[in-house]
């Protein structure tokens, strides 16, 4: 039984026998909220709009095989922590060694042992659990909730790498709250920090699509990784978001340049497809790129956005 109020952990079987289906269905309705996909199309569906907490695997289905879907897993950062539990009625004599080596967690071998089958998927969600959340505090900001630096790191190498893997387009957003200094200065430490938590929740509440990541990069400044962006279709997004802040109609400081707060947004795009040359460049360059957009639009008077070709960097 689940408890009222805690959400239960997301369990995806897939697997194309519909008696397995109804047998781990029986094993596994009192452990968390099981959704089925019965062959590769399926189960990428359901992983890209419900992300699961631990996938049950087959090795083989019509359409693909286990372990190219599990290294497919593997290999995106968005799902590589997820762990993945074979379903097999094979075991060859290397066949720990091949799965493990594609990343999985664990196995379950047919015919079924419920209570074997429980006892996994139960430790399983319970490591799951234990090195999200310590992961979690490791990567947030205190202060907003939003990743911290050391998240925008680690997710950048791992987005940049999987962009270039595919050849797909990252653009990269810095922020800065505008002549935030005299604001603090004018109105206290206190009411700074709530002006950057309101500030952060806007942040948030604009980009917050799953693949997306936002960050407190720094004091007042904030940076945002957009997978599968291009700046075209990142410009209208960051205008919604600048909109959103002045709508706060925060006060500013009397000695402000503008009467209520605002920011100004530097950002760069890096598309792998269109690029050969890119391949080439410190995963940092779209970075600082990004940051010298920033410093270009506080130098043509704030509260504004400047977008910067990474070729042009240096």
């Amino acid at each position: 039984m689940h408890q009222i109020g805690i959400k239960p952990p997301r369990i995806l079987v897939v697997d194309d026998d519909s008696i397995v289906i109804k047998i781990l269905h029986e094993v596994l309705k009192g452990i968390g909220a099981i959704q089925f996909a019965m062959n590769a199309e399926q189960a990428f569906r359901v992983i890209n709009t419900s992300r699961p907490d631990i996938i049950l695997l087959d090795m083989e289905l019509p359409d693909s095989s286990g372990l190219d879907i599990c290294l497919r897993l593997k290999q995106s950062p968005e799902t590589t922590n997820i762990p993945i539990l074979f379903i097999t009625g094979i075991k060859d004599d290397n066949f720990e060694e091949i799965v493990f080596d594609a990343g999985a967690a664990d196995y379950i071998t047919k015919p079924f042992n419920p209570k074997v089958v429980a006892a996994r998927v139960r430790t399983h969600l319970g490591y799951h659990k234990a090195i999200s959340l310590l992961d979690e505090k490791a990567h947030t900001d205190f202060l907003t909730g939003l990743g911290n630096r050391r998240l925008f790191n680690d997710r950048l190498n791992d987005i940049l790498h999987h962009a270039k893997s595919l050849n797909n387009t990252v653009s990269v957003i810095m922020a800065d709250i505008d002549e935030f200094k005299k604001y603090n200065d004018h109105f206290g430490h206190m009411l700074g920090d709530e002006c950057i938590r309101k500030v952060a929740y806007t942040i948030a509440e604009s980009f917050s699509a799953p693949d997306m990541v936002c960050a407190r990069y720094g004091g007042e400044e904030f940076a945002i990784i957009l997978p599968n962006k291009d700046h075209r279709q990142t410009e209208p997004m960051i205008e919604a978001m600048m909109q959103s802040i002045r709508e706060l109609n925060l006060m500013h400081a009397p000695e402000a340049a503008h009467s209520t707060i605002t920011v100004s947004i530097g950002y760069s795009s890096i598309s792998y497809a269109c690029v050969n040359e890119l391949y080439e460049l410190d995963d940092w360059v779209i970075v600082k790129v990004a940051d010298l957009a920033l410093y270009e639009a506080k130098r043509l008077g704030r509260d504004r956005y400047t977008y910067r070709d990474i070729r042009t960097q240096g």
